[in-house]
């Protein structure tokens, strides 16, 4: 009997010793809830397709939206369509088999690339210096290339300077990415003109000192057929931008220059004479006495000049081409003198006296 009882009694130790009773629960891990790609760059209007996942493996029902106003749509199926303004924005997946689970992608929204190549209509030959651009648009990277002519500063940025070839034309072409890895390739023909002609009329003149005249021009090539004008001289008068010159009051040799708006190195000269005006005075005795002879009479001697005389009352003698007269009186009450004097630009004055007998 003792024995059975200090066997049943260490059994029911060895039982106690064994037995914890109940310990704490255990928690089931999370699930785990996603948006792929978690983060995305889109062009404005273009559109993507989002997964949503749970635990790795694709979700059921689904309840798709985006959190913020104007920020696009989303369908059933996770295809979003980026609006028509660029900005960050937050497409969002509601599980539905875990009611209040959500997760959420962040679109970046950006402009699509601009490509419009701004740049001169025409160029001259050889031309340095010319810029070319396209606007810019935020993270947008560049790539320029160029055929007819040669690149100097800004390969990789929105503008460009260059030189021109000699023709007949230049390519300019950029190759532009946006944030969103779109692409546009764009170009533009610049056409290269041929080289400047200029040429001025007259290209010599004769003018009246204090007289006008107008210089024309004939010019070929270029962009502009503009040009500009000047005086070769100080003193060589006045000349306005249309070419009207006003040549001076003191005779000499002066030049009038006409110079290429687009090629400055092209400038046609006009040789301008500028001479003096005929005189006025003619010289006489004031009174003669009926049959004189051997009388004289003058106008100023001038170098250009060419004279001619003639005469009412008397008898020329000699020098009717010359500026003195020599003649004779007649019977007539009054002689009557004139003399014709043109210069060299083919101004003339007549100069005239009366003399009266006595």
């Amino acid at each position: 009997m003792h024995g059975s009882w200090a066997g049943m009694a260490i059994g029911i130790i060895f039982l106690t010793g064994c037995w914890k009773g109940p310990g704490p629960a255990v928690e089931p891990p999370p699930v785990a809830v996603a948006v792929l790609p978690a983060e995305a760059r889109l062009t404005v209007d273009r559109a993507m397709t989002f997964a949503a996942q749970v635990d790795g493996e694709p979700a059921g029902e689904v309840n798709w939206r985006v959190v913020e106003p104007g920020g696009g749509t989303v369908d059933g199926a996770g295809t979003y369509r980026a609006p028509a303004v660029p900005g960050v924005y937050t497409v969002q997946a509601d599980f539905k088999v875990r009611s209040g689970q959500t997760a959420s992608a962040k679109v970046t929204v950006v402009a699509p690339p601009a490509g419009a190549i701004n740049a001169p209509p025409r160029l001259m030959p050889g031309a340095l210096g010319q810029r070319a651009g396209i606007a810019p648009v935020p993270g947008s990277s560049y790539r320029w290339s160029i055929t007819g002519g040669e690149i100097t500063a800004g390969t990789e940025t929105p503008a460009i300077t260059f030189a021109a070839g000699t023709g007949p034309k230049v390519l300019l072409r950029c190759k532009v990415n946006n944030l969103a890895g779109d692409v546009l390739n764009t170009s533009l023909e610049v056409p290269v003109v041929p080289p400047v002609t200029l040429d001025i009329s007259p290209a010599v003149a004769t003018i009246t000192a204090e007289r006008a005249m107008k210089f024309g021009f004939s010019i070929a090539g270029g962009i502009s057929l503009g040009v500009t004008w000047s005086l070769g001289e100080p003193g060589a008068g006045s000349l306005d931008k249309a070419g009207h010159y006003l040549a001076p009051p003191v005779p000499g040799l002066y030049t009038v220059r006409v110079t290429s708006v687009d090629d400055p190195t092209q400038i046609a000269v006009a040789k301008v004479r500028v001479v003096p005006k005929p005189p006025e005075s003619l010289f006489a005795p004031d009174t003669f006495q009926p049959g004189a002879q051997g009388l004289r009479a003058t106008v100023p001697d001038l170098q250009g000049m060419t004279y001619a005389w003639s005469i009412d009352g008397g008898t020329m003698t000699s020098g009717a081409a010359s500026p003195a007269l020599i003649f004779n009186a007649g019977d007539e009450p009054s002689i009557t003198l004139h003399c014709k004097v043109t210069n060299a630009a083919g101004d003339s004055f007549v100069a005239a006296k009366t003399i009266k007998a006595f």
